[in-house]
């Protein structure tokens, strides 16, 4: 008797168990981690390509990730704080970080660290770990170090002038001297500038603060040690505002003129640098590799060094002194902390951490054992910028006082107050709000 259809039949009944198996299995699904950040323009495919690899190495995690601009950035994070539909992982900005750790908006990393025994200070610089927290405890992990503005400046156009592109300025006097012999103006029309001393100045412009970069350069203080009370009120700080004001009108005939015509901002400034419209621009330590892909043959013609002092001080040395460390923290109410947790350790102080940096060629890493390679001539300037920040105890209002030295530094070099009006107002106005918030 033939065996053919028993053994088909056999067949197929085992097939069709399989088959049932299989659909009756749970289908596997991936937990979401909700990342927000301003990783835009070329940034967010390059984050895309990090958050690939962790996707690849933690199969059970899928990251969606939210591209926010940094205009927007602070309204929709109150808003999702509010509500409590907040994202399983933030990005922060230095100076908003004292106000949502204030406001107790993240949840502390300590339990987590000590839980995984992690080693902080064998994994970050100091700086970037210490900025990183709040009354003691640690909030977030930090993304970049904090780092000042320093000056690049324009090689061809420095020995045109009659300076020497090998012995940049090391003191207020020098770079007002440089400024003027690199202005190329008739009346109010420039048709080159030296030099912008304030950037981001306008109010609300940028996270940068040029009355703190060259207060730092002058010996002063803007907070006292316990971030309770005002310190900028010195004669440092009167002394830096006159300068600042004094330097933009014998310059560039006063700092409207210059940004009327230049602007005062990155987005304004870069391009003219670029074409050769600028001598010298503030600017970070990121404009390396901004440059290197934005005008790539500006690379060879430029120098840069860090913003000098006020050789008029005996007490005035290079330092910058830094309020709040950017970085990326857990919200307090994330769905998915266990998953943040995980990301966090990947992208800011893993091997995703290190891979995003050397893919955007930034040398601010904050993390040891990270090393991006540049240039010779850029690396000892990059190395000493990095060795004069000096943090300092940020309160959680401290946002608000940034602004209001923006608004100080604006009115005096619009005209609108005298630096002895403005300083004495802003004072006032910052004392009322350290009060309001300690």
């Amino acid at each position: 008797m033939s065996t053919r259809k028993p053994l088909v039949h056999a067949l197929l009944s085992a097939a069709a168990a399989v088959g049932f198996a299989l659909s009756a299995s749970p289908t596997f699904a991936a937990e979401k981690i909700v990342f927000w950040n301003n990783w835009d323009g070329s940034r967010t495919a390059q984050l895309r390509s990090i958050l690939n690899e962790f996707e690849k190495q933690n199969p059970q995690y899928v990251v969606e990730n939210v591209t926010l601009s940094s205009d927007t950035t602070a309204q929709r994070m109150l808003t999702a704080v509010a509500s409590g539909d907040v994202p399983d992982l933030y990005m922060t900005q230095a100076n908003d970080f004292p106000k949502w750790a204030g406001l107790g908006a993240f949840r502390p990393l300590d339990d987590l660290v000590a839980r995984d025994g992690l080693k902080l200070d064998e994994i970050f610089y100091a700086g970037g770990i210490e900025g990183s927290r709040f009354d003691g405890k640690l909030i977030q992990f930090p993304f970049k170090v904090p780092t000042s503005l320093m000056i690049w400046y324009n090689k061809e156009l420095f020995q045109k002038a009659g300076l020497d592109p090998d012995n940049p300025p090391k003191t207020w006097k020098e770079l007002e001297e440089a400024a003027a012999k690199t202005t190329v103006r008739k009346g109010d029309v420039i048709s080159q500038l030296g030099v912008n001393i304030c950037l981001n100045c306008s109010t609300g412009s940028g996270s940068e603060n040029a009355f703190i970069e060259w207060l730092s350069r002058n010996g002063g203080e803007v907070l006292t040690p316990d971030a309770k009370g005002v310190a900028f009120d010195s004669p440092q700080g009167l002394d830096t505002l006159k300068w600042m004001l004094g330097f933009s009108q014998r310059t560039a005939g006063g700092w409207p003129n210059a940004v009327r015509q230049f602007g005062s901002t990155f987005k304004d400034l870069r391009p003219s640098f670029y074409a050769g419209k600028m001598a010298m621009i503030m600017d970070g330590p990121f404009l390396y590799n901004i440059m290197a892909k934005d005008a790539p043959q500006m690379l060879d013609k430029v120098g840069v060094f860090v913003a000098p002092i006020n050789s008029d001080n005996p007490q005035a040395t290079e330092r910058y002194l830094a309020y709040g460390t950017p970085g990326y923290a857990i919200p307090k109410g994330a769905k998915n902390q266990e998953g943040a947790w995980k990301l966090l350790q990947f992208i800011g102080g893993g091997s995703g951490a290190c891979t995003f940096f050397t893919v955007q060629k930034r040398v601010d890493s904050p993390l040891r054992n990270c090393k991006v390679d540049v240039p010779e001539a850029f690396a000892a300037a990059f190395k000493a910028n990095g060795d004069l920040v000096q943090s300092r105890q940020a309160p959680s209002a401290f946002q608000q006082v940034h602004v209001r030295l923006q608004q100080m530094q604006e009115a005096v070099l619009l005209g609108n107050q005298t630096p002895e009006d403005a300083l004495k107002a802003a004072a006032t106005d910052v004392k009322a709000i350290l009060a309001r918030t300690n």
